[in-house]
């Protein structure tokens, strides 16, 4: 996947597995959603030129795009300069501590599993990684520090523990770790808050210190206790007893 953070346009390399139907494209672009691949206010590529990258028909595309449209993730202007663009969701600060704590078991259990998986991910990182992985983070550091928004945050900080993951060279604890950031996306997406671009910015420059020097023990322990800070900044957020 193309980690380069660039807005110019949104390109998809690859096409969802077994895309035969409408539903693997919504599922397909409600995952990059999830992610920050796509945030609000992206302009996805021409029907044409989509359809070809996630090697669908256009009608297939078109059905898909409906479905988006109908649950409010993206509005569709028709005309020359039209296209679909994501759009934000609005909804009551009582709407979100009603659906943050109606899913607090599922939120706990999804930060307990990061909390057991990306530690040993970083762990194998520092021993495996290469100078591209570490370019590739510190990249990542420097466009999460030059966020304006939530939306620039979250694709930074996504980008940063996917490249953490990469690093490892065992491509199902990538897989693991973006399939954990979709449900946590997911579970928690309705929240509208201050990233906490400092904080985490701090954490990851832990991790890569001790990445860098190949020790894994140190990028172990400094993972688990970023994972430990984000646990307590949520909980402190939605006020969870």
């Amino acid at each position: 996947m193309n980690r380069n953070l660039e807005r110019s346009d949104i390109l998809f390399n690859f096409a969802p597995k077994a895309a035969t139907g409408y539903k693997a494209i919504v599922e397909f672009l409600m995952r990059e959603i999830a992610l920050g691949t796509i945030v609000s206010g992206d302009k996805l590529p021409p029907e044409r030129v989509l359809a070809d990258q996630l090697g669908v028909a256009r009608e297939t595309l078109r059905q898909a795009l409906r479905v988006l449209e109908g649950s409010g993730q993206i509005e569709i202007k028709r005309g020359a300069t039209g296209g679909a663009i994501v759009l934000a969701r609005e909804i009551s600060q009582e709407e979100i501590l009603y659906h943050l704590r109606s899913r607090k078991d599922e939120i706990s259990g999804i930060i307990e599993f990061r909390r057991l998986l990306e530690p040993q991910a970083a762990a194998l990182a520092a021993e495996r990684r290469t100078e591209e992985n570490i370019a590739q983070m510190e990249a990542m550091q420097e466009s999460l520090l030059s966020s304006t928004n939530v939306d620039e945050a979250r694709r930074a900080d996504t980008a940063f523990h996917a490249e953490v993951a990469n690093a490892s060279g065992n491509y199902m604890v990538e897989k693991v770790v973006e399939d954990s950031r979709v449900m946590m996306f997911a579970a928690t997406d309705v929240i509208f808050f201050e990233f906490e671009t400092q904080s985490s910015y701090d954490a990851h420059a832990k991790v890569l210190e001790a990445i860098k020097k190949r020790d894994s023990q140190a990028a172990n322990n400094a993972m688990e206790e970023h994972i430990r800070i984000t646990e307590k900044e949520f909980v402190n957020l939605i006020k969870i007893t």
